[in-house]
């Protein structure tokens, strides 16, 4: 996308005699691939402070001796005890993304917009219980012991659903402290199934989820299938919330009442060819331009190791005949 170049943000500057061009509004801009990027916390600030989606999530700026770190906070009751049993609301806080100086804007902004994202996702997981024997369960959650899980992968080729009804599911699952209700089961060609439900809340809160009915395409009509589907569909929806409401200077880029064909047509507009807006003073602009971003993307080739790990990696890398390989020369060295 395009920059303007009356308005560029802090830690932006334009390679040197960077080409302009007009937009179809009649303003000028500079293609944000002709600019260079030297971010800072407070840069990085003042891109963030200009997001808005909601109070419950705040976007965290910091910095560590790692570098610049991006982090959404959760606003809420814990997941895993009753409201009523809560003094308040608390905060917990999402994993650390991490920000390269030379990041250009719109990633930072679109890095906080995937973190809203998972963090939500998050918590979809924690809220989706499933009780068994009489124990409240969260199957989804990202906190399970993978490691563990796989070294006994053999328990989970006897799924304990087979021995359910998908209406026995329905009675035993909940989100937060919603219950899902059938409302309509069709059988289409091809063995598949759409099954119809409801999710009923007895407050207004999670309106995303409960504003329409939840429609679910089945392989198969069976509790497993219905269970990974229904999860699936809420964190499809959750990410739907974000594309609409997920703003930057009150513009949402990823929502779907934006124009494909005119992203499109700006994308097509903005890669034009340097010569054709430069003539004859392109060449060297060209020349610069190729460096830079040479110089930028060599400082994000990882360095492996003389492990075994990093010894194996590095073998897999040399038997594809990569044509850039002159640039992973960094990550083929031997280091400590």
């Amino acid at each position: 996308m395009g920059i303007m170049f009356e308005d560029l943000n802090q830690g932006e500057r334009a390679i040197e005699n960077a080409p302009t061009l007009t937009l179809r509004n009649g303003r000028s801009c500079i293609p944000q691939h002709y600019l260079q990027y030297s971010h800072t916390l407070a840069s990085v600030e003042a891109v963030i402070a200009h997001i808005e989606f909601s109070d419950r999530y705040p976007i965290f700026v910091s910095k560590d001796a790692g570098g610049l770190i991006l982090q959404i906070g959760i606003i809420g009751f814990d997941n895993y005890r009753p409201t009523s049993k809560q003094a308040g609301p608390k905060i917990v806080f999402g994993r650390k993304w991490r920000i390269e100086p030379n990041l250009p804007t719109s990633e930072i902004i679109q890095t906080a917009f995937l973190a809203i994202k998972k963090a939500r996702e998050h918590e979809i997981r924690e809220l989706f219980t499933l009780t068994l024997n009489g124990k409240t369960t969260t199957p989804f959650n990202n906190h399970h012991d993978l490691p563990l899980m796989a070294r006994n992968a053999d328990i989970f080729r006897r799924p304990i659903s087979t021995e359910l009804s998908y209406e026995d599911c329905l009675r035993l699952i909940k989100f937060d402290c919603g219950t899902f209700s059938m409302v309509d089961i069709q059988s289409l060609r091809n063995g598949l199934s759409a099954v119809t439900l409801q999710l009923d809340m007895p407050t207004e809160t999670h309106e995303e989820f409960t504003a329409e009915p939840i429609i679910l395409l089945l392989k198969a009509l069976t509790p497993n299938a219905l269970l990974h589907a229904l999860m699936n569909e809420l964190i499809a929806r959750s990410d739907s919330y974000v594309d609409e409401n997920f703003r930057y200077n009150n513009f949402a880029r990823f929502s779907a009442q934006n124009d494909v064909t005119a992203i499109a047509q700006l994308s097509a507009d903005l890669r034009q060819n340097p010569e054709n807006l430069l003539g004859q003073t392109a060449g060297r602009f060209v020349k610069d331009f190729a460096t830079e971003r040479y110089d930028t993307d060599i400082t994000r080739v990882p360095q492996l190791s003389s492990s075994p790990y990093g010894e194996n990696l590095r073998r897999q890398l040399l038997a594809m005949k990569l044509t850039n390989l002159d640039m992973l020369q960094k990550a083929l060295q031997h280091t400590s």
